[in-house]
C-alpha cells in the first residue's frame, strides 16, 4: 500500500475507537441530563423550612448526586473502553448486561417516582433497587437481597429520623 492510503486507513480505525467511547458514554451522558433536570426541578421547592427540612432538600441532594455518578458513569466508560479495545474481547453476556445497565437504571428511577404515591417511599426505593442492581449486573440472590434490604432499612432511616410525618414512608392502606 503506498503511504496516504496507510494513513487514511490507521484515521479511520481511530475514528471507531472514538464513536464506540462516545457510545459507551452515552447512558451515563443521559443520567447525568436526567439528574440536571431533577436539580433544576428541585431547586423550585425549599431546602429549609424553619428548623426543619423542606421538601426539596432531597430532591437536590438526590439531582447533584445523580449527576455527579452521571458523569463519573460516562468518563468511566470512555476510560474502560480504551483498555478493552487494546486487551481481549468480553463475553456476549456481560456485554449484553452492559447495555441494558444504562435502561434499567432509568427504568428504576421512573419506576421510583410512579410508584411513591400508591406505594410509600420504602416499598417505591425497594422496587427501584431491584432494578438499578440487575442492571449493574448483580445476579446473585444473597447479594441482590441485600442490596434491596439495605436500601430499604436506609430510606426507613432517612424518612422517620429526616423527612416530615408528612412523607409518605407506606402505602396509605397500610398507615
Amino acid at each position: 500500500m503506498r503511504m496516504p492510503d496507510m494513513a487514511r486507513l490507521s484515521h479511520l480505525g481511530r475514528s471507531s475507537d472514538s464513536v464506540a467511547a462516545l457510545r459507551r458514554a452515552t447512558p451515563g451522558v443521559a443520567l447525568a441530563v436526567m439528574g440536571g433536570g431533577v436539580l433544576l426541578l428541585a431547586l423550585g421547592q425549599p431546602a429549609w423550612l424553619g428548623n426543619d427540612v423542606g421538601p426539596g432538600l432531597m430532591a437536590q441532594l438526590l439531582g447533584a448526586g445523580i449527576m455527579v455518578l452521571g458523569v463519573l458513569w460516562a468518563a468511566l466508560g470512555t476510560a474502560r473502553h480504551t483498555v478493552t479495545s487494546k486487551t481481549c474481547c468480553s463475553t456476549a453476556t456481560s456485554a449484553a448486561a452492559r447495555d441494558a445497565s444504562g435502561p434499567a437504571l432509568l427504568v428504576g428511577v421512573l419506576v421510583f417516582a410512579v410508584a411513591l404515591p400508591w406505594l410509600g417511599m420504602v416499598i417505591a426505593a425497594g422496587m427501584a433497587a431491584t432494578l438499578a442492581a440487575i442492571g449493574a449486573g448483580e445476579r446473585a440472590p444473597r447479594a441482590l437481597a441485600l442490596t434491596v434490604f439495605g436500601l430499604c432499612a436506609l430510606t426507613m432511616a432517612i424518612g422517620l429520623v429526616l423527612l416530615p410525618p408528612t412523607a409518605p414512608l407506606w402505602p396509605p392502606f397500610m398507615g
